[in-house]
C-alpha cells in the first residue's frame, strides 16, 4: 500500500482546535508510516491553490473539522469539499467529519449523509473542553484501525474475487470497532477531569454538635472534590483501555511499513491515554 495520506480540512478560524489535533494525530505518523496534510505546510512564496488540489488528489483520507467558521467558509464549502465528495463518489475516498464545535451541521445535506464522531454527535469541545482530550483520543484509536484495516484489505487483494473478499472482511470489522467505541461511552460528569492545580485540603471533618465554620464548609467541599476528581480520571483511564483492549481484539495484528504492529501503536499510546 502506498504510503497514506490524511488530509486535514479546516477554517484558518479554529487554527488551535487542528493544532491539539494534530498532537493527538502525530502517534498515527509513526504507528503507520503516513502523512498528515494541513496547509500549514505550504511554503512561504508558493501558490497555494495547486498545493491544496495536489494534496487533495493525493489523500487517502480527509478530516473535516467542522464547526461554524468551517461551513461558513466558501473557500472549503465550494472547493474543498466539492472535490473531496468527487473523489469519495468516483474512488472511494474516505471522509472523516469531526464535530469540533456546536454549529448547525444537521441543515448540511453532503454532511448528514457522513458519519460525524464524537458519538452521538458531541462536539469535542462542548463543555468548555473538559472532555477535549478524550473525545481527540477515541478518535485517534478509530483511525489507527481504520488504517490498520485498509492496509491489510490491500495487501489481501491478490485479484478480483480476494479484494472483494477483503473490502468485506473490512466494511465488517470497521462496523465491530464502531460498535466497540458505541459500547464505551466517555464518562461524563461534573468533575470528570482532574484539577488543575493542587489543593491543600483536612481530613474529612467529624461533625459536631456546633455548627461549621464557613472555613471548614469550604475545605469539606474541596476535599469531596479532590476526591470526585481523582476517582473520575482513574475511571477515565480504565474507559480508555478497555476501549483500547476492545479495539485490540477487531484489528488484525497486521505488519505496517515501518516493522510496527498493530499491537505496539496501540501499547505506545499507554502515556497518552493516562494524560
Amino acid at each position: 500500500m502506498a504510503q497514506p495520506r490524511i488530509f486535514v480540512s479546516y477554517s484558518h478560524a479554529d487554527t488551535k482546535h487542528m493544532d491539539r489535533l494534530l498532537v493527538h494525530l502525530a502517534p498515527l505518523k509513526s504507528a503507520a508510516d503516513l502523512e498528515i496534510w494541513t496547509d500549514e505546510q505550504i511554503a512561504g512564496g508558493d501558490a497555494w491553490a495547486p498545493a491544496i488540489d495536489q494534496a487533495i488528489s493525493n489523500a487517502t483520507l480527509a478530516i473535516f473539522l467542522v464547526t461554524a467558521d468551517f461551513l461558513n467558509s466558501d473557500f472549503i464549502t465550494r472547493k474543498e469539499v466539492p472535490s473531496l465528495l468527487e473523489r469519495r463518489q468516483n474512488e472511494g475516498l474516505r471522509l472523516y467529519p469531526i464535530l469540533a464545535k456546536p454549529c448547525a451541521w444537521q441543515a448540511v445535506q453532503w454532511l448528514t449523509a457522513i458519519q460525524i464522531r464524537p458519538t452521538g454527535a458531541k462536539p469535542v469541545w462542548r463543555s468548555g473542553g473538559r472532555y477535549a482530550e478524550d473525545e481527540l483520543a477515541r478518535i485517534v484509536l478509530e483511525l489507527l484501525a481504520i488504517i490498520q484495516l485498509a492496509i491489510q484489505a490491500e495487501r489481501s487483494a491478490t485479484d478480483e474475487a480476494s479484494r472483494q473478499r477483503a473490502e468485506r472482511e473490512r466494511r465488517e470489522k470497521e462496523k465491530e470497532v464502531a460498535e466497540a467505541i458505541l459500547a464505551t461511552p466517555l464518562k461524563e460528569n461534573l468533575y470528570s477531569m482532574a484539577l488543575d492545580h493542587d489543593i491543600t485540603v483536612n481530613p474529612p471533618i467529624k461533625f459536631k454538635k456546633r455548627d461549621l465554620t464557613d472555613a471548614e464548609q469550604a475545605q469539606e467541599i474541596y476535599r469531596q472534590i479532590s476526591a470526585d476528581a481523582d476517582k473520575n480520571k482513574l475511571e477515565r483511564e480504565r474507559i480508555m483501555k478497555d476501549l483500547q483492549t476492545r479495539i485490540l481484539q477487531i484489528v488484525p495484528d497486521v505488519m505496517v511499513p515501518r516493522q510496527k504492529k498493530a499491537e505496539d501503536a496501540f501499547n505506545n499510546m499507554d502515556k497518552y491515554i493516562r494524560e
